[in-house]
C-alpha cells in the first residue's frame, strides 16, 4: 500500500508541475523518476551487475557506497555496494556483504540498555558481515561485528546482546514477512534476483 501511495505523490508532483508551466527541467524529470523507480524497487543504470574474474556478482562502484534495505525505529540498514557479492544458481543462491547499522537514538538506547559493556546512548553505527542465502541468514565471524560512537571511535567488537537475535553465526531460517526476509528481498533484487 505504501508503494502505491509513494507512487500516486510522485505522479501527482509531475503532473501539478507540468500543468503550472511548459517546459520541465530535464534533471528534475529524471529525479523524480529515479524516485519512481527507487518506490517500485526498480533498479536502475546504477546497479546492473557484472560477473567479475573471481566468479562473484559485484554492483557497479558508481553511485553512493552505501545502499539502504530497511529501516525501522531502531535503526536504518545499508549494504556497502564495494564488498557486496552475490553467486550459487537457484536455491543455493547467496549474497554477502558488509552491512552498516544506523542506530536511532531510540535505537541507541535500545542497544546499550541490556549490555553491560555498552552504555545506553553511546552506540551510533555498527557494521557486520553478513550472509543472506534462499532460505537462510547469518553473520560471519570474522570480521566480528563492531560499533561505534558518534566520533568513529571503537566503542566494543564482538556481538552486542541486543544483537544477537539479528547477528547469529550459525545459519537462521527467516520468519515469513520479517525484516530479514525483506532484506534478503532487497539484496537479492539488487543483483536482479527475485524470489
Amino acid at each position: 500500500m505504501r508503494k502505491r501511495t509513494a507512487i500516486a505523490l510522485i505522479l501527482a508532483s509531475v503532473f501539478a508541475v507540468n500543468a503550472g508551466t511548459a517546459t520541465v527541467e530535464a534533471s528534475w524529470l529524471s529525479k523524480t523518476l529515479k524516485k519512481l523507480d527507487n518506490a517500485l524497487g526498480v533498479p536502475d543504470g546504477d546497479t546492473q551487475v557484472t560477473k567479475q574474474s573471481d566468479g562473484y556478482l559485484h554492483l557497479p562502484q558508481v553511485g553512493e557506497r552505501w545502499i539502504p534495505v530497511a529501516e525501522n525505529q531502531y535503526y536504518k540498514t545499508y549494504l556497502d555496494r564495494r564488498t557486496a557479492i552475490a553467486g550459487g544458481e537457484a536455491q543455493n543462491r547467496f549474497v554477502a556483504g558488509n552491512f552498516k547499522r544506523e542506530f536511532t537514538p531510540i535505537g541507541s538506547h535500545w542497544l546499550g540498555e541490556v549490555n553491560n559493556d555498552i552504555k545506553p546512548d553511546v552506540i551510533t553505527v555498527g557494521y557486520s558481515y553478513m550472509i543472506y542465502r534462499v532460505n537462510e541468514y547469518s553473520v560471519r565471524n570474522d570480521p566480528t561485528p563492531a560499533y561505534y560512537d558518534v566520533h568513529g571511535n571503537l566503542i566494543y567488537k564482538s556481538r552486542a546482546i541486543r544483537m544477537l537475535e539479528l547477528d547469529r553465526t550459525f545459519s537462521v531460517t527467516y520468519t515469513p514477512e520479517s525484516e530479514q526476509e525483506r532484506i534478503k528481498d532487497r539484496v537479492f533484487h539488487l543483483f536482479g534476483w527475485d524470489y
